[in-house]
């Protein structure tokens, strides 16, 4: 069904990093249930069933304006905003060189604030739309090799936190996800160190990408998250938070229920440390 202009009347929706992984999932279910998607990677893509791809670099804030500027004037609205595209780099927090530290905080912080400005204007205007963050376990607790990495995602949680009330009187909902371990290629991706590293941590580093790797080759079903993207997306009264697995939701019981020393313990000997 269209309107008078043409424009399609479904809900339109922007999934970031919907190339591969989580993100696609994302993408092609809500195509699947009736949204008009607009996917983005940080290359070009082409199209694929349901979801229309664009080109959006979260480092870029003029890439990041240009997207949205592009769906706005194709679709005329933005009902769904997913922050998905996310990075990670595997390594004692120590021999982290700080340009990837700060790459990581522009992918998995910054970048999505910018995208959420970007498209907030219309969203207050209509009085009306969402915001979905997938954040990450690692949100709500450290992980040895990702301490940066999850630096980010508690970043996420907290401007996540602020903004939902800030916005709640125009009708916009905020929803973070807070998934465990699932199948994805975001290790495959992380560079291999190729810059001086510390000798105190020989073994270690090696460790910590073997654990950090089984962990997400055998991780949960990506659907299961895009399932509850789509849940949150179609609630009446979506919650704040949301965690997917079961693994996760003990994780954060077993944090909430012992000392922060013997669970630190724990996750330490989980990772061979």
């Amino acid at each position: 069904m269209t309107d008078a202009s043409g424009r399609g009347k479904a809900k339109v929706a922007l999934v970031t990093g919907a190339s591969q992984g989580i993100g696609r999932n994302i993408a092609d279910t809500l195509a699947r249930s009736g949204y008009r998607v607009f996917g983005t990677s940080r290359s070009s893509h082409s199209n694929r069933s349901g979801v229309d791809m664009r080109v959006l670099d979260f480092r870029d804030p003029l890439s990041i304006q240009d997207c949205v500027d592009q769906v706005e004037v194709s679709a005329g609205k933005i009902d769904l905003v997913v922050n998905n595209a996310g990075l990670t780099v595997v390594a004692p927090a120590e021999e982290l060189p700080p340009y990837l530290a700060e790459d990581m905080m522009a992918v998995n912080f910054f970048g999505p604030g910018r995208l959420v400005n970007a498209v907030l204007p219309g969203m207050r205007n209509r009085k009306s739309g969402h915001f979905i963050f997938i954040s990450s376990l690692g949100g709500l607790m450290g992980v040895p090799g990702q301490g940066y990495y999850c630096a980010t995602k508690h970043a996420l949680e907290g401007y996540a936190d602020g903004l939902a009330a800030e916005i709640k009187s125009f009708g916009i909902d905020v929803t973070l996800l807070e998934p465990g371990s699932f199948e994805t290629n975001i290790i495959s991706k992380s560079p291999e160190p190729d810059w001086p590293t510390l000798e105190a941590y020989d073994g270690t580093r090696e460790r910590l990408r073997e654990v950090i790797t089984q962990d997400t080759e055998k991780g949960g079903d990506p659907q299961l998250v895009a399932d509850v993207v789509l849940r949150a997306a179609s609630a009446a009264r979506p919650g704040l938070r949301y965690r997917v697995d079961a693994d996760g939701k003990r994780a954060v019981f077993f944090k909430s229920l012992l000392p922060e020393r013997t669970f630190y313990s724990i996750v330490a000997k989980r990772f061979g440390m």
